[in-house]
């Protein structure tokens, strides 16, 4: 019987190694890399189109998602002259790219080039196409007309306007993952739930197929096993149901039919979220007869869906990238081997005094453990450099630090506990009732604390971390701020673009009022003497101190060489005017300054 259970323990152990590798090459398979080149499926002008003038901007559809910066170029004539065109711009579904054509091209062939990488920044192709133009643009010196973008247009000072609306950008304090301040309630409380319960069903299996094969002939942990599957399998459904009713902006009513979560093919946790469903569903292999465990010829099949339902937990957030994946993947898995060990441990080993195979339950376990648990600490740190990046001020940075805390506390009665095991338990052959009793209570204190963790852990998928936010601003091209004061209106606002003709970035950020802040407006007007249209930045969704973005594919166009006149406002009240030059060269500076502030009010 011993040399069975070693064997079967052997092979346990195999297809534990094997899960592990699985959840690593899942992990680069879900990375937005791809090893074949990205190919263009369509433009504006198309390839080999005829066209009157010359178009105002080149759109580009490509077939895969495509990096921060694409590289496009244009020449037209023979010899091909290179023509002014602004920075290439991924537009928000991430295959397609915008391109301003700052100065009308003249009649004639004219040639398109393009070079992209992919989203991890990797080399994914090239490649051209042409079409024709067969007038030259007549430019026109009336200003009569006005271009609206996102907003209606006006005048100002005699110059055309345009009116642009601005977005409040994440900072930190708010939800992601498609979570809105309505629902990232129930889906927190959904999502531990399906955590809770797929770490009790994984962690019980690997514990049941490493060191206690005879756990299967007891009744008690029949019902463990399936009681926790329910849970998980309960939880997951309202979990997807919530995440589609986020996604859709529909009710949670609506979304509890499969039929109307499609929704969630368009994100990466979404279609985690629907991938572990399935394989919780498919689990029900093991729990419905759980000696397939430990029977060598189906043991992955009955360990493969719970823990790749498991590894399905690192792929919650979108912004991820492979080192994200990589470390969560991992983090999943040992997480739940040590919480769901020490769950099945309380709940069914220890639950009364028995034979040795309960002792050699507990020996197993306390093997497994020690690694599993520092496997957790050690992938936790890693994913706190990378999410946090130091910067522990915000609502994420703050509950990490209390999980940090409660991981410290857990770490260390998880290591007295292991010494009390290999100090007392060595030397039993049987589970007497006093030392399973005092097992249950040390272990019970762990699995607690446990619990505690893992609901701080659903907590943290709900916040943004400051390293994703930091990522995210290190896209905008933004020159030094500008700063609009007013001591009468208690006003201080700092204003920060890109300062080049051609589409730019903007930044505005509001430092003073704190609260209670009227309609703000930023207006640019052109230089002297100029037929640049100016433009308007409105609304502007600020009630208070806080932070909003325009990107450049969000319409924010300076078509002049010269000096701009820059006015703040609020509620039409002019704060100050500064006077700034727009050039035709790239900003110096590729990242924002500005430091990001909680919106208040």
């Amino acid at each position: 019987m011993k040399n069975s259970t070693r064997t079967t323990s052997r092979a346990a152990l195999r297809w534990c190694l094997a899960l592990l590798t699985a959840a690593l090459v899942t992990a680069t398979w879900a990375s937005p890399a791809s090893a074949a080149d990205n190919s263009l499926t369509s433009s504006t002008p198309s390839a080999d189109a005829t066209v009157d003038v010359s178009p105002a901007s080149l759109t580009l559809v490509f077939a895969q998602p495509v990096g921060p910066s694409p590289q496009v170029t244009m020449t037209c004539g023979d010899p091909g002259v290179p023509q002014s065109l602004s920075d290439a711009v991924p537009l928000a579904d991430q295959v397609t790219v915008s391109v301003t054509i700052t100065a009308p091209a003249p009649k004639g062939v004219c040639n398109v080039s393009w070079r992209v990488t992919d989203t991890n920044l990797q080399p994914a192709g090239s490649g051209s196409f042409s079409f024709t133009i067969t007038n030259d643009t007549v430019v026109t010196t009336s200003p009569s007309t006005t271009s609206t973008v996102a907003g209606t247009g006006s005048t100002i000072a005699g110059a055309t306007t345009t009116t642009v609306a601005t977005s409040v950008p994440d900072t930190g304090d708010t939800a992601t993952d498609g979570e809105s301040g309505n629902s990232a309630g129930p889906l927190g409380l959904f999502r531990l739930i399906s955590m809770l319960g797929m770490s009790m069903l994984f962690g019980a299996l690997v514990v049941i197929a490493v060191a206690w094969p005879e756990g299967v002939e007891y009744i008690l942990t029949v019902r463990y096993l399936r009681t926790a599957w329910g849970v998980a399998l309960v939880g997951t459904y309202l979990f997807v149901a919530a995440l589609a009713a986020d996604q859709s902006g529909d009710g949670l009513g609506a979304t509890l039919i499969p039929t109307s979560w499609g929704d969630l093919l368009d994100t990466t946790s979404g279609k985690a979220a629907l991938l572990r469903l399935l394989l919780l569903i498919g689990a029900a292999y093991v729990v419905m007869r759980p000696e397939r465990a430990i029977d060598t010829a189906s043991q992955a099949l009955a360990l493969g869906p719970a823990g790749l339902a498991v590894v399905t937990l690192a792929f919650s957030r979108d912004e991820f990238g492979l080192i994200e994946w990589a470390a969560g993947a991992v983090h999943a898995i040992a997480m739940a081997v040590w919480l769901g060990g020490l769950l099945l441990l309380t709940r069914v080993v220890l639950a009364g005094p028995g034979d040795e195979d309960l002792v050699h339950a507990v020996r197993g376990f306390a093997r497994l453990a020690t690694p599993a648990l520092w496997a957790t600490v050690v992938t936790g740190a890693v994913l706190l450099f990378r999410l946090d990046r130091g910067e522990l001020g915000s609502s994420h940075g703050l509950v990490l630090i209390v999980k940090t805390l409660l991981v410290s506390v857990m770490v260390f009665v998880g290591v007295a506990a292991r010494q009390f095991i290999t100090q007392r338990v060595s030397r039993s052959d049987v589970m007497t009732a006093p030392l399973a009793t005092r097992l249950r209570r040390a272990l019970g204190i762990e699995a607690l604390i446990g619990i505690v963790v893992l609901a701080l852990t659903s907590w943290l998928l709900a916040l943004s971390p400051p390293g994703l936010a930091a990522s995210n601003d290190s896209n905008l091209q933004l020159q030094p701020p500008h700063t609009f004061q007013n001591a009468t209106m208690n006003a201080d606002v700092r204003v920060a673009f890109s300062e080049r003709v051609g589409a730019n970035d903007v930044r505005i950020e509001v430092l003073t009022p704190t609260t209670g802040l009227g309609a703000l407006t930023v207006e640019f007007l052109p230089p002297v003497g100029s037929i640049a249209p100016g433009m308007i930045i409105s609304p502007i969704p600020l009630s208070g101190a806080g932070v909003a973005e325009l990107e450049q594919s969000d319409g924010f166009t300076l078509n002049a060489v010269g000096t701009w006149t820059v006015i703040v406002k609020i509620d039409g009240v002019e704060v100050q005017r500064n006077d700034v030059y727009v050039g035709e060269d790239v900003p110096s500076s590729t990242s924002s300054t500005a430091t990001t502030l909680a919106t208040s009010g």
